[in-house]
């Protein structure tokens, strides 16, 4: 990973984020497209759509949400404010866990003093939370660490994909290439897709342009940290785009005869559902890729614990993103193959099939 990308995704990674209270990573998206003179568009529902177009190419869009698992404060009262839990949790990581609270500028620490009602609970922060003041926060894990290989961070998932789309546009830009790439962030995945669904009601993707949802999913057999982003067949629900899979396939397979240290993985990933799941009912044509996630949602054992991803896969999604906006799959990528199966029949098969139809007994 060069110096240029560690900084981005070491900024991105620091922000902090939670369900419905994505302003900060929206603001950078902003500023970023901004410096750029790239176009940022915002549908009602608060989804980013930044787009770079430069010559005459078939669109595509890339999307990542910009949220985390995290609390939202619900009330307070001198230093005990009561809060509740939006998206995926560990039960047995709320009592005494220490948490950061995000109140306007101000950052305040805490700790959990409850075990969870529901998804409420109760936290004794160091200081009085400033009236009147919106407050989110996160459990207190390391923003951003390289170790080795493996960046550690209190959201991975799914920022460090935020970061990943950021870093492609960065490159279209600099390189002035001929491309149109919707970049496209969205809000509140972690408590049911919502976002997503706004994006598909705001109807501020066109409905024939090619979707890639990015995610960071847990680490699975055949989906190995390390060896690559994975181009997503299907999740926990469901599968996606036949097509689009099938263009992602050929188009990461050109990649990597091209250059060897490019490398990417294929698999149905069931550890959870994504936002292509969404799209794929609303029959839109959408895929997916992933990078391998470790200590998904942040669930250690026994303490909340950063989630962590490998640098090289971060620096191949980035390459594999960049090829996709260069070279979108057509609608229809299986045209040789069908060919191919077609010619094969028809000089091969067809004649000796109605000649042995009825084998003599």
């Amino acid at each position: 990973m060069n110096k240029r990308l560690e900084k981005l995704v070491t900024n991105v990674l620091s922000i902090p984020t939670a369900p419905y209270y994505e302003h900060e990573v929206a603001t950078f998206i902003k500023r970023f497209a901004e410096r750029r003179r790239l176009t940022v568009r915002e549908d009602r529902y608060g989804n980013l759509i930044v787009r770079y177009k430069r010559g005459r190419s078939r669109p595509v869009a890339i999307t990542a949400h910009m949220d985390h698992p995290g609390f939202e404060v619900v009330s307070a009262s001198d230093r005990t404010v009561r809060a509740r839990w939006n998206g995926g949790r560990d039960p047995i990581h709320f009592p005494d866990s220490k948490v950061v609270i995000r109140a306007g500028k101000e950052t305040i620490t805490g700790r959990v003093e409850s075990t969870l009602e529901g998804s409420d609970f109760e936290i004794r922060s160091a200081r009085p939370i400033p009236e009147n003041t919106p407050a989110y926060g996160h459990f207190d894990l390391v923003p951003c660490e390289f170790r080795g290989d493996l960046i550690y961070t209190k959201a991975a998932d799914n920022l460090i994909n935020c970061a990943a789309l950021l870093a492609a546009l960065d490159q279209l830009n600099r390189k002035k290439a001929n491309a149109d790439f919707r970049a496209v962030f969205t809000r509140a995945e972690e408590v049911g897709l919502a976002g997503a669904t706004g994006l598909v009601r705001s109807k501020a993707v066109g409905k024939t342009i090619p979707i890639i949802v990015l995610e960071a999913s847990k680490e699975l057999p055949g989906a190995i940290m390390g060896q690559g982003p994975v181009i997503r067949v299907g999740d926990i629900i469901s599968v996606f785009d036949a097509r689009l899979d099938f263009g992602i396939h050929q188009l990461a397979r050109a990649v990597a005869e091209r250059d060897q240290s490019f490398q990417f993985q294929r698999q149905l990933m069931s550890g959870g559902a994504c936002e292509a799941t969404l799209y794929a009912v609303h029959n839109l044509p959408v895929g997916a890729l992933a990078i391998p996630l470790g200590n998904y949602h942040n669930q250690g054992k026994p303490r909340p614990a950063p989630e962590y991803v490998s640098a090289r896969d971060v620096v191949n999604m980035v390459r594999l993103c960049t090829e996709l906006a260069l070279f979108p799959p057509e609608r229809e990528p299986r045209k040789d193959l069908l060919k191919r199966f077609d010619d094969a029949f028809d000089n091969r098969h067809a004649q000796r099939l109605i000649d042995t139809r009825r084998q003599p007994r």
